[in-house]
């Protein structure tokens, strides 16, 4: 489903890209929607390259104020299930009702997204699945909670073999747009500033059955499903562990081998321990220069001499290229922006370029 993303991980291009392209397509100005993200149009061009959260959280927020269609988040929601299948949709397609899919999300949640927590209730009336952020995501979680019911409307008819099915959503949001929009793309009620996130289910629709039910393939899957989850679980205490290990470490004593020999394993099996979480050493390790170096050049508390030191490189030239290819312009550059002035922020300078993927 979702790739795993996480606030202190990088966040893959490959999973910005979409969101970036849709905004393209509907005339949003690349420059303006690349705004206060400090992401410049090579992060787009550089393979398995990723960015910081925040950068991504800024992005999206950039998305909910140009896009003219209030409703782009189910839209990309859509597309991600037509272009894409699965582990998680399979086990679920081959479920007997719509009630055990509803089950099984909350069991591998963690296979449709970390940022998310997932819950869900049965009484005599109804089912009612409840959405939550796991990690603080702020003004932008309803772009996630948006887009994480859409995917899972459009895998639920699938499922049943139906164009529509017959459930109601309620958004604690404020309603975007026009709520007709919503409830034009959902064919269901839709209400916002509601108390919960959360999709209502009657016992009709979770009582239908699964079209491509199969108690042998269910197995097979369920087994799979488990594998996984447990990999994801050791992946990502491998992962929190390096990030543990390398804000401890100063800089120039950080390497694979180090790293590995700290967790007690080969570097073989920490590169596919990263690996299978979308991560490689490199990138961690990026990527927390690229944090500390944000915030030392935002606070302008120590010289670049020292500031190159303290992130393991050799002087403040070679310091300033990283930063320069990192956020589009030099530290220097990024330090002489002051908001009371009328200068433009440095990204923003940069134009709109024809989209190549």
């Amino acid at each position: 489903m979702v790739r795993p993303l996480h606030r202190e991980f990088g966040i893959p291009a490959s999973v910005i890209k979409p969101l970036v392209k849709f905004m393209v397509s509907e005339g949003v100005p690349l420059n303006a929607l690349l705004a206060d993200t400090n992401i410049t149009l090579n992060d787009f061009a550089l393979s398995h390259h990723t960015l910081l959260f925040e950068q991504y959280i800024n992005l999206i927020l950039n998305a909910r104020n140009l896009c003219q269609k209030s409703e782009y988040a189910l839209i990309l929601g859509e597309q991600f299930f037509i272009n894409h299948d699965d582990l998680l949709s399979c086990r679920v397609l081959s479920s007997d009702n719509t009630r055990s899919a509803m089950e099984l999300l909350t069991q591998y949640q963690n296979l449709f997204t970390p940022l998310l927590d997932l819950n869900f209730e049965v009484n005599a009336n109804q089912g009612i699945f409840y959405i939550n952020e796991k990690i603080p995501l702020g003004d932008a979680l309803p772009h996630f909670i948006e887009y994480s019911c859409s995917l899972l409307y459009s895998l639920g008819k699938f499922s049943l073999g139906k164009k529509d099915i017959a459930i109601e959503f309620e958004f604690s949001h404020p309603n975007p747009g026009h709520a007709d929009e919503f409830e034009n793309f959902f064919n269901n009620s839709v209400r916002f500033d509601c108390a919960a996130n959360r999709v209502i289910i009657p016992q009709k629709t979770l009582q239908q059955a699964i079209i491509f039910s199969n108690k042998n393939t269910a197995l097979e899957n369920e087994k799979i499903c488990q594998q996984q989850k447990a990999h994801i679980n050791s992946d990502q205490r491998a992962i929190k562990l390096v990030k543990q290990y390398i804000r401890s470490m100063p800089f120039h004593e950080i390497s694979l081998e180090a790293l590995a020999h700290k967790l007690h394993m080969s570097q073989r099996n920490l590169r596919r321990h990263l690996q299978e979480q979308g991560v490689s050493y490199k990138s961690l390790l990026e990527n927390e220069r690229k944090r500390i170096a944000l915030r030392h050049v935002e606070k302008q508390d120590i010289n670049l001499e020292q500031l190159a030191e303290l992130l393991g490189y050799h002087n403040a030239s070679s310091f300033s290229r990283a930063f320069k290819r990192w956020f589009g312009v030099s530290p220097n550059h990024y330090m002489s922006y002051s908001p009371l002035n009328s200068l433009q922020k440095p990204h923003e300078s940069v134009q709109p370029q024809t989209w190549v993927s």
